[in-house]
């Protein structure tokens, strides 16, 4: 009997003008500022509904747990950055490797242009193992936990794909906007412990 593998990555890209806004290079009139999005509704968690949504709420709150916990602000969801996340993950399952975006080049999309930073987090396991495991996962490593605790992020868009060879596929991408009241995004590494939400269940693709 084979054994879920489970593999992560992290990956952290800011882009923060000192002007703190941005000039669209696309996407508007020449000259036109970018603006924040506004932010989204995460997905519904309830019972019976598509695990990809389910898992990809409890992703979601499971950080807002752990920023709580450390007295950093909540990220907000974005819409747009988990559409991103979500083409990511099934891209990835498609392509059956684990690996990051082009980072500067998302930062260059229309429906980016209100961004100044992102960063990304990605997993996959061989079978269909629950939030928490992929959230422990996370947390339990530096590179990703430094995306999960970093206080200048103030949006997250998470995307789960559940393969039908069984596997699972998840990307967190987190995102600073133009116009956020938050301090620079950091790469200091946060300490492990304490992990607010070390329980490892959840929802899942099975």
């Amino acid at each position: 009997m084979s054994r879920t593998r489970p593999l992560l990555l992290a990956l952290l890209l800011a882009v923060v003008p000192t002007s703190g806004c941005v000039v669209a290079d696309g996407g508007g009139s020449a000259g036109s500022v970018a603006t924040a999005p506004s932010p989204g509704t995460p997905p519904d968690d309830a019972p019976g509904g598509p695990a990809e949504d389910r898992m990809a709420r409890a992703l979601f709150d499971r950080v807002n747990a752990e920023r709580e916990a450390r007295g950093l602000q909540p990220v907000a969801w974005d819409d747009a950055l988990a559409e991103i996340a979500a083409d990511w993950s099934r891209s990835m399952a498609e392509t059956g490797v684990l690996e990051h975006q082009d980072m500067r080049s998302l930062l260059d999309r229309d429906d980016l242009e209100g961004f100044a930073g992102i960063g990304e987090n990605v997993f996959t396991a061989s079978g269909p193992l629950p939030a928490g495991h992929a959230h422990v996962g996370w947390m339990r490593s530096d590179g990703h936990r430094v995306n999960v605790l970093n206080p200048g992020w103030d949006r997250l868009g998470v995307g789960v794909f559940c393969a039908p060879d069984g596997s699972t596929w998840a990307t967190q991408q987190f995102g600073r906007t133009v116009d956020a009241d938050r301090p620079q995004v950091s790469d200091e590494t946060p300490p492990t412990e304490p992990i607010a939400r070390p329980e490892e269940d959840g929802p899942s693709c099975g």
